[in-house]
């Protein structure tokens, strides 16, 4: 049979479009009425200059697809000091929340949006730990119009981080950009000036090369608002992505009636004003941010397009619906259909070939959403080159690992055992919710949480920790939970957070009663300090003093003199290590230091004396109990030269090399 004609094609497909718009246009008019509570003769004037005052966010019809008020999360771990070369100028990361032990929000200092920190939260790659040299594609995931400040509405509404648990790829969930299209708006509004394009293309991307070990191969996807985002950033930065998807996007933003209905979604959202965003409506602005005019761009890469048919099917035995769908979520699906449609007819003129899935159900929702994204990870894996073996987990634990891991306290195995620690001697093997652990010298044990983070961060079997010799353990008091390795353990508090102590030290600190004891939970890691360590617990320190004559001594300085010895900065300090522990004298206590003590009494506090003239001529006297009394002040420099610190009954100074008693 011969092709038809070409015009004859030509004709056809004009029919169709104008069909679909007459459709779109309808669909377009009930939402706008239901967005902003105007009668229909509004709306046919709904291109007036003045449509602002007419439009009202008290009806919220936008709500429908807000992600739900998430719990706050206490990060595990957070690290400060992070240096990530090769970012532009103005660009830095502030700091890194671990959530857990695969999901971390990043904070962000950006140039293009300086007014506050941007947060971008990491769900890592299955490997991420158990591979620290390999690379990892990224699959970036754009939340929608009503997108929270707090939490990217993937992680509250969906399975994202179980569904990647077990998939070689970094998830990169950006936080906040309600309303914004995360494109680059033109002028500040509603108190922000969004810049979003130019943060995710220009400052995101090496961080996440320099920092988070990208491969270079990178998909973005996105849900209604989110959906034309993705499609817009890979239009515009086609060098940048291999696949694009969109799911319940708006794929034609020009069409009659759709600046309008964007316009009303957006004043809904948060009180936003279009112009701001792409100029006013017919603008060159709207032009380059239309998705159905940048497909050629698109050629060569991976798309995926996707939309409802409005039709709920709530009820029915194959419906992923939670619930009965409203009027706005059947109605916005129906926009995202047409306009999905006037983009696919627009690809059928060109090179380009979305894989498209038009569903004869479903509704504008997060669940729709949720099926949509597992339904596209064979296409994303295809266009990012993930090898069979990282795209989904095909392992079963055996052995020792099996026989820890059996209760179930870390969910399911997303890997196999894979060999690690010192020299190979060990075994690991991740799980949904931690990893197990096992050597021959240690047996299998498994952990997980803000433990796991630690150990991991600190190096895992291969670090100074060594192999754990137990699992996860309540502590007697109750508050905390600890681990305990072949060199150290681990401790945690809700209130603190993760810690590890050396070996030597948790033999110290045990033998005071460990937390129950003076000093309490730590508090930081382990410093070194010259030869000698130094860590902070909740009431004190506790020092690993350097080495003499072949032996280790331990000490620990709490309470008031604790406190005074972390003021002048522990072993930093003049003051150096301690050579003792507290001492208990009539009326108080002292500590002795190697290069002077403090004394504690209720009456002149915590104060410190240094080894010399003075503290010699105070010893003659009878130190405190003599006639001076206890230290009331630091000993401290005079400005023109000298030392002085006073007492309950005087004060001593050298100047000169001449030691001066001052009677009060």
């Amino acid at each position: 049979m011969p092709a038809p004609p070409i015009n004859f094609m030509k004709r056809l497909i004009a029919m169709r479009e104008s069909r679909n718009q007459k459709l779109l246009l309808a669909a377009i008019s009930s939402m706008t009425v239901l967005a902003a509570g105007l009668a229909p003769a509004q709306v046919a004037n709904a291109q007036s200059p003045d449509l602002s005052s007419n439009l009202s966010s008290n009806r919220g019809f936008s709500d429908a697809i807000r992600p739900s008020d998430p719990p706050q999360r206490t990060p595990i771990e957070v690290d400060r000091d992070v240096e990530v070369p090769g970012l532009p100028a103005g660009v830095e990361v502030d700091r890194i929340e671990w959530l857990t032990n695969r999901r971390v929000a990043v904070f962000i200092k950006s140039a293009a949006m300086p007014q506050e920190l941007i947060q971008v939260q990491i769900l890592l790659a299955r490997d991420w730990h158990s591979n620290p040299n390999a690379k990892f594609p990224e699959v970036w995931a754009l939340d929608g119009l009503r997108a929270r400040d707090d939490e990217n509405g993937w992680t509250i509404e969906t399975n994202i981080e179980q569904f990647y648990a077990d998939k070689n790829v970094n998830v990169i969930l950006p936080v906040g950009g309600e309303s914004s299209f995360y494109a680059d708006w033109q002028r500040p509004d509603n108190g922000k000036h969004y810049k979003w394009e130019t943060f995710l293309t220009k400052e995101l991307v090496p961080i996440m090369s320099n920092e988070f070990r990208s491969n270079g191969k990178r998909a973005v996807v996105g849900l209604s608002m989110g959906g034309t985002a993705a499609v817009n950033l890979a239009e515009r930065n086609p060098h940048l992505f291999n696949f694009v998807g969109s799911f319940s996007g708006y794929l034609d933003t020009t069409t009659t009636g759709m600046p309008t209905a964007i316009k009303a979604a957006q004043l809904d959202a948060g009180g936003y004003n279009s112009d701001a965003m792409w100029g006013p409506q017919g603008s060159q602005g709207w032009i380059d941010h239309d998705p159905k005019t940048g497909i050629e761009n698109l050629e060569g890469m991976t798309v995926y397009v996707s939309a409802g048919s409005g039709r709920d099917d709530y009820g029915n035995p194959d419906s992923v619906a939670k619930g009965a769908a409203n009027y706005a979520g059947k109605g916005l699906e129906v926009i995202s259909r047409m306009s999905t449609q006037t983009f696919v007819d627009y690809a059928s003129r060109t090179n380009v070939k979305p894989v498209v899935r038009f569903r004869p159900s479903g509704v504008h929702s997060w669940e729709y959403w949720q099926f949509e994204m597992a339904q596209a990870w064979p296409y994303i894996a295809n266009a990012l080159n993930v090898p069979e073996a990282d795209r989904g987990a095909q392992c079963t634990p055996i052995g020792l690992i099996a026989e820890a891991t059996k209760s179930g306290v870390i969910g399911s195995c997303v890997n196999d055992e894979y060999v690690t620690g010192e020299n190979g001697k060990g075994r690991a093997q991740d799980f949904r919710g931690g990893t197990a652990f096992w050597s021959p010298d240690t047996g299998a044990h498994a952990i997980f949480g803000a433990i796991l983070a630690k150990y991991n961060g600190l190096g895992g079997p291969s670090g100074w920790l060594g192999f754990p010799t137990t699992g996860e353990t309540k502590t007697p008091d109750g508050r905390g939970r600890f681990v305990h390795f072949e060199h150290g353990s681990i401790y945690w508090t809700p209130q603190n957070g993760a810690y590890a102590i050396p070996g030597d030290m948790m033999k110290a600190w045990g033998e005071a009663g460990y937390e129950t004891g003076p000093l309490g939970y730590p508090v930081a890691e382990a410093t070194q300090v010259g030869k000698g360590y130094v860590q902070q617990f909740e009431n004190g320190y506790l020092t690993r003093n350097p080495e003499q004559d072949g032996k280790t001594s331990h000490y620990m300085v709490f309470g008031e003199i604790g406190k005074k010895y972390g003021e002048v900065g522990t072993a930093t300090s003049g003051l150096g290590f301690p050579k003792s522990n507290e001492k208990k004298v009539n009326g108080g206590f002292f500590q002795e230091f190697d290069r002077g003590n403090i004394y504690w009494s209720p009456q002149s506090g915590a104060r410190v004396i240094f080894y010399g003239d003075i503290f010699n001529e105070w010893g003659k006297q009878g130190y405190e109990q003599g006639k001076l009394g206890w230290p009331t002040s630091d000993m401290k420099e005079i400005p023109a030269g000298g030392l002085t610190i006073d007492f309950q009954n005087g004060t001593l100074s050298q100047v000169n090399g001449k030691v001066v008693e001052k009677k009060r």
